[in-house]
């Protein structure tokens, strides 16, 4: 009945929408899961000047609440956050604050969840300034210990926040990501059109660069090396590449695509012979399964949360090992029966992961922490 509806605060006051990657994704899958499995708890979703416009729900329990603050500036944004969202939390009588970004408020006047997706600011800290790796760690952990419940994506992080951050097991939920619908339509005529747009002709391998040092990608353009020859397979990179690899340098049999509209995802990935993730770390790694989902053979590293979410539908090497992973990439490649039974146990286990299934385990923590079950 309405008495027992919670208002629940939505805080995304960090999204710059199309640079924060992951946890963008986060946010959309789970506010629209939210939107489909909870139709009696209110929503306020605090957003900055950047979001006045990000897609949300449509539905009538979900409110978007504007702040005057700019994600891009960062030190603005963190002030906004500890110093103005907890008043305006209280003037919207919100009864959970939930923190999708790592960091929350710390004096929040009502209970607070906080999703920590992974520690990857200290797994891959070397690319940060000093000064913006000092405050994230310190204000990082400062909220995972004052937040009521903390939760995260896999079980790796989970493990490594409860070791590394010092938490009980009790305190850390899992709740595992899934992929975006858009893989979900078929892509067939388009598929052609946007290959063309981006160059793309003839059979390739795909994978996704990033900036980010952990992305692996001068190992993977080590391993290509060796078997372009062989092969005839382009290699093509989606998104930005790390600021060590210069777009000049490389063969003429990389095609490197710089920014990609969400929409382009799809058909890049499912035109691929074979996919690769070389990440060194990944708190998740949903790049394995909008791969599986499209329906391409995925060759992984073996490292932090990755055997955990790719499965059986993936072949597995070291990341370090540029030998091994060339060796995989050729294995895939030469054997078409290796090919189609990665593709079945990727569709299989894409299965197992829905924004639905999220959210409702989510909404099951929102519970637990404001005590409705039995505590009143």
């Amino acid at each position: 009945d309405a008495e027992e509806a919670m208002k629940i605060g939505i805080n995304l006051l960090y999204l710059l929408p199309g640079i924060v990657g992951g946890t963008e994704t986060y946010a959309a899958g789970l506010l629209n899961g939210l939107s489909k499995v909870d139709g009696e708890n209110e929503y306020l979703v605090f957003v900055n000047s950047e979001s006045a416009s990000w897609p949300m729900p449509g539905r009538e329990n979900f409110r978007r609440i504007l702040c005057s603050v700019k994600a891009s500036n960062r030190a603005g944004r963190y002030f906004f956050e500890q110093v103005r969202l907890p008043k305006v939390l209280k003037e919207n009588r919100v009864d959970l604050v939930h923190s999708l970004g790592y960091v929350g408020p710390l004096r929040p006047p009502c209970p607070a969840v906080l999703t920590l997706h992974d520690l990857n600011y200290r797994a891959i800290g070397s690319t940060m300034p000093w000064y913006r790796h000092l405050v994230l760690e310190s204000l990082v952990n400062q909220c995972a210990k004052r937040a009521t419940s903390v939760i995260t994506v896999s079980d790796f992080s989970r493990e490594e926040i409860c070791r590394e951050l010092k938490l009980a097991r009790e305190k850390v939920t899992v709740t595992k990501e899934a992929p975006s619908d858009l893989s979900q339509r078929d892509h067939r005529g388009e598929k052609a059109e946007v290959l063309r747009e981006h160059g793309v002709s003839g059979p390739y391998i795909v994978a996704f660069a990033g900036g980010a040092l952990h992305k692996n990608i001068p190992r993977l353009l080590e391993a290509y090396g060796t078997l372009s020859g062989k092969t005839g397979h382009k290699l093509v990179l989606i998104g930005h590449l790390p600021r060590d690899v210069k777009k000049t340098n490389l063969p003429e049999s990389v095609i490197a695509t710089g920014y990609v509209p969400s929409e382009h995802l799809s058909p890049l990935l499912a035109g691929a012979e074979v996919f690769v993730l070389p990440s060194l770390y990944e708190g998740f790694g949903l790049p394995a399964l909008e791969a599986q989902q499209a329906g391409v053979p995925v060759v992984c590293s073996n490292v932090a949360s990755l055997p955990e979410v790719a499965g059986e539908g993936a072949l597995f090497f070291n990341p370090l090992s540029v030998q091994e992973m060339a060796e995989a990439i050729a294995r895939v490649l030469k054997d078409k029966t290796l090919r189609e039974n990665l593709q079945k146990k990727g569709f299989e286990n894409v299965a197992r992961f829905s924004w639905e299934k999220t959210a409702r385990e989510t909404v099951a923590v929102y519970e637990r922490v404001y005590g409705r079950r039995g505590q009143r």
